[in-house]
């Protein structure tokens, strides 16, 4: 199991969903979910972690750094950005932070 997929998978029994209520509460498959937490997919798209962030009511950040997608200097970064970005809405924010997020992970 991936440090992603047992974050999930905590993250989840913790709340007390199974694999198919998460996936239903995130509009994903229960087998994307199961492929995660058992660590076959290893690094899922920023919009699937974002369905799956807010299904479970955590940090969309914290759960894209615990994908690899952002280090703790990214992630202020990215708070740093957020807050002289005051005119956008929220979906227009996160999708900025998606972006970065996808830019950075094509370093690797």
């Amino acid at each position: 199991m991936s440090k992603l997929g047992a974050f999930i998978k905590g993250k989840r029994e913790q709340r007390n969903l199974s694999i198919r209520k998460l996936a239903e509460t995130a509009g994903i498959s229960h087998t994307e979910i199961k492929r995660i937490e058992d660590g076959v997919r290893r690094q899922p798209s920023p919009q699937v972690l974002r369905s799956i962030a807010v299904a479970l009511n955590v940090q969309y950040e914290e759960l894209m750094s615990v994908a690899g997608y952002l280090d703790t200097q990214e992630k202020s970064l990215v708070a740093a950005q957020a807050t002289s970005t005051d005119d956008l809405t929220e979906d227009e924010l996160a999708k900025v932070n998606e972006f970065i997020a996808f830019i950075k992970s094509q370093r690797k």
